[in-house]
């Protein structure tokens, strides 16, 4: 994301349709992964391009930690004004490398969650290997976008979903419409796309 959606921060949460797209990542982030189970409980996620954290929000409570990472400083200025004990919120590019506090070289990430990111970004392909290679072995990589339709160029087809994470190596990997989102009278279908890193 640019710097761009500084403009967008004041007042995001307040969105009514921001506030139901997260819900509803999160619902389907529980149906695939179980993330309310006890087995979470010890485990560390990345939430890229966390906006405001409204996904964040949903998941700290059921993890022991999220780092919340976007390109946004006052995306993250409104997220770090919410005191989440448990969510480390950090402004910087994870792609271009100049985010220095994650400390994955100590520990990796069971789980990163990219809630209507990857569409925006130059190299979806790039940046998905990039973060699949983040991730614990047996870590869940899941992002959920916008599906492509027309010729407007916007959002993600279901191939290049897929295509994006074989590339990455990721094994497991579901892509799918998982629902749809209806605002201003339009209906616009989301994608899931997940896949988890090898073990071996």
């Amino acid at each position: 994301m640019t710097d761009d959606w500084n403009d967008y921060a004041d007042g995001w949460d307040d969105n009514d349709d921001v506030r139901r797209y997260a819900s509803r990542a999160f619902t389907t982030l529980d149906e695939h992964l179980d993330i309310r189970g006890k087995n979470w409980r010890s485990k560390r996620v990345l939430d890229f391009g966390c906006g405001t954290g409204l996904l964040a929000e949903k998941i700290a409570p059921h993890v022991a930690e999220v780092v919340a990472v976007d390109t946004s400083e006052n995306m993250i200025a409104v997220l770090q004004a919410k005191n989440l004990p448990n969510v480390r919120a950090v402004h910087g590019d994870m792609l271009a490398g100049n985010v220095q506090d994650l400390e994955t070289g100590v520990s990796g990430f069971d789980l990163i969650c990219a809630s209507s990111v990857c569409a925006f970004l130059p190299d979806y392909s790039g940046a998905v290997a990039v973060l699949a290679g983040l991730l614990n072995k047996g870590g869940h990589f899941v992002q959920w976008d916008w599906q492509a339709s027309g010729n407007d160029g916007f959002g993600l087809t279901l191939n290049q979903m897929k295509a994006a994470l074989e590339a990455a190596t990721l094994g497991s990997i579901r892509v799918e419409r998982i629902f749809e989102f209806e605002s201003d009278e339009q209906v616009m279908p989301v994608l899931i796309g997940a896949g988890v890193r090898n073990t071996e």
